[in-house]
C-alpha cells in the first residue's frame, strides 16, 4: 500500500503505517521543525526517504502526476534488478562515477532516473554513502535533458570537482590558442556518451572535424512510462 501522508507533523503516526507494510510516496508539511524531524528520521531509515512538501496547495494534479512517474520509476528499477540477469545489470559506471565525487543526483541525471531509484542502485551495490544527504526544497523530481547535455553536466561537474582537468591543448593538433574573448578553445569530447568520464580534449575545429566524419555511441536509456502508485492519502491535524 503506497501512501500520500497530508500535514505530516514530525511523522510519528507513520511508523505505525510502516507496522502495516505501506510505503509513504510523499510528505506534506509546513513547519520547518518538523521538516527537519522527518529529514532526520529518514535518513535514520526510520522513515521511507520521499519528497517533503512545505505547501499543500502544491499538491494539485500536476503534482499528484509527477509523484506517480517519481515512484513508477523507482520502483521500476526494483523490479529490473530483482529479475534482471547480472550480465545485464549495467549500473557499474554509476558506481564508478559516484566513488569518484559526483554526487547521487549527478548520477541519477546521467541515468534519466531519480535521486531516489539512483540511491537504491547504488545500496544494491554496496556502496559507502557520503555525508550530506538531500531533502526538502532539495529533493527534486528530474528535469529531461538530451543524452548529450547529460553528459556535457556530469562533465562540468566533474571539472568543478577536479575529477577531470581540462589540458592547456587539443590532443589531435596540439593547438592552445583562446579564444578571442579569453575562453578556452579546448573542449571535451565524447565518443561515447555512455562513458561520461572517458573525454577527449579538442579544439573546436578538431571537435567539428570528428564530428563531421564519425558517430558518437549514442547514450543506451532505460525508458520507463508512468504509472499510478498512490493508494491511500492519510492526514493528520492541519
Amino acid at each position: 500500500m503506497n501512501e500520500l501522508s497530508l500535514f505530516t507533523g514530525a511523522g510519528g503516526g507513520l511508523l505505525g503505517s510502516i507496522l502495516l507494510g505501506w510505503r509513504t510516496v510523499g510528505y506534506v508539511e509546513w513547519d520547518d521543525y518538523c521538516q527537519q524531524v522527518l529529514s532526520q528520521r529518514i535518513h535514520d531509515g526510520l522513515l521511507h526517504e520521499a519528497p517533503i512538501f512545505g505547501d499543500i496547495k502544491a499538491i494539485n494534479e500536476e503534482t499528484v502526476a509527477s509523484l506517480s512517474t517519481y515512484w513508477y520509476n523507482i520502483l521500476k528499477v526494483e523490479q529490473q534488478e530483482d529479475v534482471m540477469p547480472a550480465h545485464r545489470k549495467d549500473y557499474d559506471q554509476a558506481v564508478r562515477l559516484y566513488e569518484q565525487g559526483l554526487s547521487i543526483g549527478d548520477v541519477a541525471e546521467y541515468y534519466h532516473i531519480s535521486r531516489q531509484a539512483m540511491h537504491i542502485i547504488l545500496q544494491r551495490r554496496d556502496v559507502i554513502f557520503r555525508a550530506q544527504q538531500k531533502y526538502g526544497e532539495d529533493n527534486h523530481f528530474w528535469r529531461g535533458t538530451t543524452a548529450s547535455d547529460r553528459v556535457q553536466n556530469v562533465t562540468k561537474r566533474a571539472l568543478g570537482k577536479n575529477i577531470l582537468k581540462r589540458p592547456d591543448s587539443c590532443e589531435t593538433c596540439g593547438a592552445s590558442a583562446p579564444f578571442k574573448d579569453g575562453r578556452t578553445s579546448i573542449q571535451s569530447h565524447h565518443i561515447d556518451y555512455n562513458k561520461p568520464l572517458e573525454v577527449m580534449w579538442l579544439c573546436q575545429k578538431c571537435h567539428h572535424e570528428w564530428h563531421r566524419n564519425h558517430k558518437a555511441i549514442p547514450y543506451q536509456e532505460n525508458k520507463v512510462e508512468p504509472g499510478e502508485v498512490i493508494d491511500i492519502i492519510t492526514a493528520g491535524f492541519p
